[in-house]
């Protein structure tokens, strides 16, 4: 082998060891990213299967909710669905801290029709009162 040949073998060799530096480090951190998201995914079905809100009942303009699941929730962070409209003029009672095994009291300001209520991590249940 000539001079030129050596020359070219050594720049070919260190170029690809500089890419190869270059490139792992990316490589190792877009693996680990990936790997948080798969961990918050799981954690976030997880919870959600663990979730179970039902409504109970509905008197006059009152909800009562009852969070049946081993999750505990924040009331005031839950949606309102009625006859297919998000309402936001709904207040919870209590408010906060929403423990299993316990219920609160949605007041919609309504007496009939379809109501969906949807805990913050998506679990729901439907209500028909007509």
């Amino acid at each position: 082998m000539g001079f030129s040949t050596s020359a070219v073998v050594a720049i070919i060799t260190t170029a690809l060891i500089y890419m190869a530096a270059m490139f792992y480090p990316l490589t190792e951190m877009s693996y680990h990213k990936i790997q948080d998201a798969e961990k918050n995914s799981k954690e976030r079905w997880n919870e959600k299967l663990n979730t179970k809100i039902v409504i109970t009942n509905w008197t006059g303009d009152n909800l009562t909710v009852y969070n049946n699941g081993s999750v505990t929730l924040d009331s005031s962070k839950i949606n309102v669905i009625l006859n297919g409209e998000l309402i936001s003029y709904f207040s919870v009672t209590p408010g906060g801290v929403w423990p299993p095994k316990t219920s609160v009291e949605v007041d919609i300001e309504e007496s009939i029709g379809r109501v969906k209520v949807i805990a913050a991590n998506g679990a729901a249940d439907y209500y028909t009162a007509t």
